[in-house]
């Protein structure tokens, strides 16, 4: 047996379209945050103390699915969980989190705020996919176990 703790970790996750859709949300959020935070308005205002909150929630949050996944935390501490239920409800919240963030901060007319509403609504896109997929996984997984 091997000392090394590489094998624990799940490579080819990261080369899948789940990771890379996940690698891109934590980018989106990140400048995203960034466009926010260097812009030219206070960050104390409504709009985009909410946008900041959704962002890193969602950086957050996309982070620990991405950890879960390379790590394989899923078959090994959390086995009573489902993976695709969870992706399901995470990445459901976030991409309605995202538009609605996303709208309020482009509904001022700053550059930087359009900017990261641009991040904030390609998260959305890519949540959404990945909801969908996982909505897709669960259902085709309900109607393999249906008994007759």
């Amino acid at each position: 047996r091997r000392m090394s703790g590489t094998q624990d970790l799940d490579r080819k996750y990261l080369r899948s379209m789940p990771g890379l859709c996940k690698l891109a949300c934590l980018l989106c959020s990140f400048v995203g945050v960034l466009c926010i935070v260097c812009g030219p308005v206070r960050v104390s205002n409504f709009r985009g103390s909410f946008y900041l909150a959704v962002a890193c929630i969602g950086f957050v949050a996309t982070g620990g699915l991405l950890l879960a996944r390379l790590l394989r935390l899923w078959q090994r501490q959390f086995c009573r969980c489902d993976p695709t239920l969870w992706s399901l409800a995470v990445h459901s919240s976030l991409a309605l989190a995202y538009y609605v963030a996303s709208g309020l901060v482009l509904s001022l007319d700053i550059g930087a705020y359009t900017a990261a509403a641009f991040f904030g609504l390609t998260a959305f896109s890519i949540n959404g996919l990945e909801a969908y997929g996982n909505y897709r996984r669960s259902r085709q997984r309900e109607v393999a176990t249906q008994t007759i």
